[in-house]
Parts: structure tokens; C-alpha cells; sequence
């Protein structure tokens, strides 16, 4: 399954609700970088941020349902 990314942000509180989201609308869900910025701990994201990523296949679905709710 190919995985594309969607969003990137370098706001945490943006990850958790997109992570919402996203397992409400039953989409799948990648956050390659989640082990690096936990390993920032408190210190937040950084300015590398975080990405996003979602099947290709459901890539237009999870794009509609961030608009939506004001991401772009």
C-alpha cells in the first residue's frame, strides 16, 4: 500500500486532532516522523514538524474531510 503525504504541520495540538479525523473516518494513517519528534519530548515540534501521510487510495477523501475542518 502506497502511503502519500497529506499535511504537515509543526503544531502538535494540529496532529492529534487531524489524528481524529482521520480514525473517525475510518482512513488510514502514517506519522513517519513521530519517533524522531517524540524523542524531542516537551520541546515540541520543532521546525521540522510533522507529516501526515494516507493510502493514495484515500488520499482525496482525507484531504476533503481536512478542508472541512479548516486545514489546507
Amino acid at each position: 500500500m502506497e502511503f502519500v503525504s497529506i499535511y504537515h504541520t509543526v503544531h502538535s495540538f494540529e496532529i492529534e486532532i487531524i489524528r481524529n479525523l482521520l480514525e473517525e473516518n475510518d482512513i488510514k494513517y502514517q506519522l513517519p516522523d513521530e519517533a524522531t519528534q517524540s524523542a524531542a519530548g516537551m520541546a515540541g515540534l520543532g521546525m521540522a514538524g510533522m507529516r501526515v501521510m494516507v493510502p493514495k487510495s484515500q488520499r482525496e477523501q482525507a484531504i476533503a474531510i481536512l478542508k472541512e475542518r479548516g486545514f489546507s
